[in-house]
């Protein structure tokens, strides 16, 4: 279990969260906001912010401004 700005995530949604960041920044490379993120999961911005704030800290992504861009260890998807 991840703890996140008071929000609990199984490591299975963490690594469902990478999977969706990595497709959201294969179809706009120069990044995503928060809110794509939330529609692309469905989660409310209650739970979507903490997620992307997650994946900020395991390099997943990183933030520009408003925006979520690829870190080093974004994951690679078939396409």
């Amino acid at each position: 279990v991840v703890a996140r700005d008071g929000v609990h995530f199984d490591a299975q949604t963490i690594a469902s969260a990478a999977l969706i960041a990595a497709s959201l920044l294969g179809a706009s490379p120069d990044g995503f906001t928060v809110a794509e993120f939330r529609d692309s999961t469905g989660a409310s911005r209650k739970f979507a912010l903490p997620l992307v704030s997650e994946l900020d800290a395991r390099g997943v992504t990183r933030r520009r401004d408003d925006l979520r861009i690829a870190g080093p260890r974004l994951p690679e998807i078939a396409g």
